[in-house]
């Protein structure tokens, strides 16, 4: 897998004049930019509830659901991990997340993790 090929990981055409744009410029800019999220989730939502409904049979059976990332989405993961038992009420360990690199990877990106595809789900099986 070529990383740089993700949308994710590329330069977001829209955005790369903001350092000569006024503030209110730059928000509205983001404001725009946001807006295009719901409506690409709309495009998925049959996708996304059957994985919701995939990962709650898993889970009424005694697994758990665990959010595995580098970078940003791995922080993403952890939080969302992290508020389940006071949002939700479940027990800890219901729903983990890990981060590549490590707890460390929290407060410091380390590229090399970010470069590898090596496969990190193998020891949760």
């Amino acid at each position: 897998m070529n990383l740089a090929t993700l949308v994710s990981e590329t330069r977001n055409p829209a955005t790369m004049e903001l350092h000569s744009q006024t503030t209110l410029a730059m928000m509205t800019l983001f404001n725009q930019e946001d807006r295009k999220v719901p409506e690409a989730i709309g495009l998925v939502l049959p996708e996304i509830a059957r994985a919701v409904d995939m990962a709650a049979a898993r889970m009424k059976a005694g697994g758990r659901l665990i959010y595995l990332g580098a970078s940003t989405s791995g922080r993403l993961g952890v939080l969302d991990a992290s508020e389940c038992p006071p949002t939700f009420g479940v027990s800890h360990g219901l729903v983990i997340g890990l981060i590549a690199g490590g707890p460390g990877a929290l407060l410091k990106v380390r590229r090399t993790i970010l470069s590898s595809v090596r496969p990190i789900w193998l020891p949760c099986r």
